[in-house]
């Protein structure tokens, strides 16, 4: 056992037993009168300049600006803060012990030793000390589900290779270059981020927790100067220069995989931890670099670019054998021409001869490189399934569908259709895909619909936070029914081959599940993130003159701020007795605090809202009521019936507030996102809106299927009245909260279409006196 990091730090900004961090963490002593122990918020001097500090830091304020507002007489002396300007504010936050040190280093090539490429880095092992200690996330390092990393099977395979005792920290890595102009302009970034699989998943894709180590290097977006060279001489050099930086940023990681090192965990305990390279994520030609794999083939198996569209993965790739390709190409020819075709003959890329992933213990890279989601589904097949509508049917008929689609909630509705859409996000794409397949029912051929529906399928499928083997059973078959229809998809000349890597791609969602855990552990979109929380905000926050020394600087105070927040948090815990977080369900119906029309009538409701049969089914509505306060003795005997509703006016809601149960660990994200659903009559404003819903009917229901559920549409959103007969109290089992007036479609069919696996909605036969059948419905 050793101390956790908020140990140290309570020693260090309170006082405790006088200690004191030196520059490598370690307690020294020191007096407490020189320390200041009764101050919880050292080394701010009070609450009030940690609060300004930390909403300075968290919210850029400009310095300039903030100097403006210190300089206005009385401010400071007003709020009690004790620096005077930014600078002094900076100074206290810069005494926050760091994560890791910032070092920069330069590379060149021998024969152009003036064009010098800039990286910075950080020591991976110092980020993964402080990943693997932060006591934050003590509580969230849980233990054959396939979902968290750790209940895979490449962790259980690795386990049993180390050293009896061994921890193992299976480290993720990410690269992705970023455009930070946004209009004018071409600066980008190069990042590299680091995180662990032993911190839940659910943690990890949050930055406000800090479980991903924002950036442990930055590598060089410089251009090759050298004007003597080719266009493939040019490529050659920015893959090898890219190869020498990540060499050089996680070198450590070497020794460290094989011999372990002590690493101090946030629960205090010492453990020997062997930090090894574990999965990589990258997109389609950034995974073609990192492996040395010749671009157009697979880089985790031997598949080329001919066979691509077979539906079983070839033989798995290896390192070892990828390295051996290489050392033979290079003992064989006498210039790097020849190495370079010879390597391209066995689909290996033939431009860098010592790939940075040389030497790592218990690491095959080409099985670290994992399923990407957002660039492979959505990006890739996803974005195949929209340019072969073109050739189904003209862009302005599916422009004409799209917008013929009701708003609907959680779903975005494309006013203007698709096709002068551009630069389509991913976020966009999944709106996109929630729409297409209803777009293409009646008008595509039955097998296009087969393979649009399958590849849709399989998307969705392979986004459950967790697995199992009938759910990876699942998969697989969405994927055989692809195989088995795609060739229509050549017969109508829309394709003329399949051998497309992103389409290739899904024959390995199941196997890397199986060994990695599911796909939201390593998706590209946690990261991408990152880019507009961390990159790109890091960027503007400069005078975009030499600006990354003053990115990095950036950075690292928000990481210090951040990591003092989580001290204060735990402390503050620690203060009331619990050790844990509270963890609040979220309200997940919320109206406006006050109705829209108060008061309103009863036959001005059925006039404006069209529901003509609202006071019948009121009637029976209340009647349930009466009937469940009587009780079961009672109903054997009579039926209490009521005659005429006991009032003429309610309060009307045109709208609420709705938030979907979270499956899997989003239901620990707090900030979820609602929409309206919105029940309200044409004005002078808005035109009449009364939305559809799927309304829960019985204890079938669930949230993978529409067993249990009706469909119906919204037509009036209310609260009984307080009161009855004008004075008299409403009775007490009336319910409080708010109530909805539902008109129901007609019941859906028992199965879904064969084809596209889509219900039919359509409208129920009217009742005896002419009014469609409704029914009041708790929100």
């Amino acid at each position: 056992m050793a101390e956790t990091l908020h140990s140290k730090w309570r020693r260090y900004f309170l006082g405790e037993e006088g200690g004191v961090l030196d520059s490598q963490g370690d307690v020294v002593m020191q007096d407490v009168e020189e320390t200041g122990s009764m101050n919880k918020y050292a080394p701010f001097a009070s609450e009030i300049d940690w609060r300004v500090a930390q909403w300075a830091v968290v919210d850029g304020v400009g310095h300039n600006s903030l100097d403006r507002l210190l300089a206005i007489p009385g401010v400071v002396e007003k709020l009690g803060i004790s620096f005077h300007n930014t600078r002094a504010m900076h100074q206290t936050v810069d005494s926050i012990p760091a994560r890791a040190k910032w070092k920069t280093q330069y590379l060149s090539f021998p024969d152009a030793p003036d064009d010098k490429h800039l990286i910075q880095y950080r020591d991976p092992l110092e980020a993964i000390k402080m990943l693997l200690g932060n006591p934050a996330h003590t509580d969230h390092t849980t233990n054959r589900i396939y979902n968290e990393m750790w209940t895979a099977k490449w962790w259980h395979s690795v386990q049993a290779l180390l050293p009896e005792g061994a921890t193992l920290a299976p480290v993720i890595i990410a690269t992705d270059k970023t455009q930070l102009t946004q209009f004018s302009g071409s600066k980008s970034a190069y990042p590299v981020y680091l995180t662990l699989g032993n911190i839940s998943k659910a943690i990890r894709r949050k930055p406000s927790e800090q479980a991903c180590v924002i950036f442990i290097g930055y590598l060089s977006v410089d251009k090759i100067l050298a004007s003597h060279l080719t266009q493939k001489e040019k490529s050659s050099r920015i893959q090898r220069l890219f190869h020498d930086s990540m060499r050089i940023i996680l070198e450590p990681l070497k020794e460290a995989g094989m011999k372990g090192m002590e690493v101090t965990g946030g629960d205090g305990k010492v453990r020997k931890v062997h930090p090894v390279l574990a999965c990589y994520v990258a997109d389609y030609p950034e995974q073609c670099l990192v492996t040395c794999t010749k671009y157009g083939t697979c880089p985790k198996c031997h598949r080329s670019a001919d066979d691509l569209n077979l539906k079983t993965p070839g033989e798995r790739r290896t390192q070892t054998w990828t390295l051996g390709v290489i050392k033979e190409a290079k003992a064989s020819s006498p210039s790097l021409h020849q190495f370079h075709s010879k390597c391209q003959a066995s689909d290996v890329s033939g431009t860098v001869q010592h790939p940075f992933w040389e030497g790592y213990p218990y690491t095959n890279i080409h099985l670290a490189i994992v399923p990407d989601v957002l660039h492979q589904l959505y990006q890739g097949v996803f974005k195949h399934l929209i340019s072969w509508c073109d050739h189904l049917f003209h862009p302005s008929e599916l422009d004409e569908r799209i917008r013929a689609l009701p708003p609907c909630y959680g779903v975005r509705h494309f006013q203007n259709g698709w096709s002068a859409l551009s630069q389509i996000s991913g976020k966009e794409r999944k709106y996109m895909a929630c729409i297409l397949l209803a777009c293409l029912i009646g008008k595509v051929p039955r097998k296009v619909l087969v393979v649009y529906c399958s590849l849709l399928d399989f998307i969705y499928l392979a986004q459950y936070p967790s697995h199992d083997d009938v759910t990876l059973g699942y998969l697989q078959d969405t994927l055989d029914t692809f195989h088995k229809h795609k060739d229509i998809l050549i017969c109508l000349g829309i394709r003329d081959h399949l051998n497309i890597p992103k389409i290739h791609s899904m024959v390995h969602y199941v196997e890397s599940i199986h060994y990695f855990g599911s796909t939201d552990n390593y998706n590209t979109e946690a990261f991408e993130r990152l880019h507009i929380d961390l990159a790109k905000d890091a960027w503007r926050a400069t005078n975009k003159r030499n600006e990354r020394p003053q990115m990095v600087a950036w950075l690292t105070r928000q990481e210090k701020v951040a990591l003092f927040h989580q001290y204060l948090e735990r402390q503050e815990r620690e203060e009331q007795g619990s050790d844990h977080d509270l963890q609040h369900s979220p309200q997940t119906i919320s109206l406006t605090k006050y109705p829209s029309h108060q008061g309103q009538t009863l036959q001005n409701i059925m006039l404006t809202h069209r529901c003509p049969g609202l006071v019948d089914d009121l009637k029976v509505f209340l009647n349930k009521c009466q009937s469940k306060r009587a009780g079961a003795t009672l109903l054997s005997r009579r039926t209490v019936e009521l005659s005429n509703v006991p009032f003429d006016k309610l309060d009307v809601f045109h709208a609420f507030k709705f938030a979907r149960e979270e499956l899997g660990d989003d239901a620990i994200d707090m900030k979820q996102e609602k929409d309206w659903v919105r029940a309200h009559p044409s004005s002078a404003r808005l035109e009449e809106c009364f939305d559809t819903v799927i309304i829960m009917k019985s204890d079938q229901c669930e949230s993978t299927g529409v067993e249990g559920t009706g469909v119906g549409r919204l037509r009036l959103i209310f609260k009984l009245p307080n009161t009855v007969y004008g004075a008299i109290d409403a009775p007490t089992y009336w319910p409080k909260e708010p109530l909805a007036y539902v008109e129901w479609y007609a019941p859906l069919a028992n199965t879904a279409d064969e084809d596209h696996k889509m219900y039919q909605v359509k409208k129920a036969p009217l009742r005896r006196g002419g009014s469609p059948p409704g029914e009041i419905k708790f929100l």
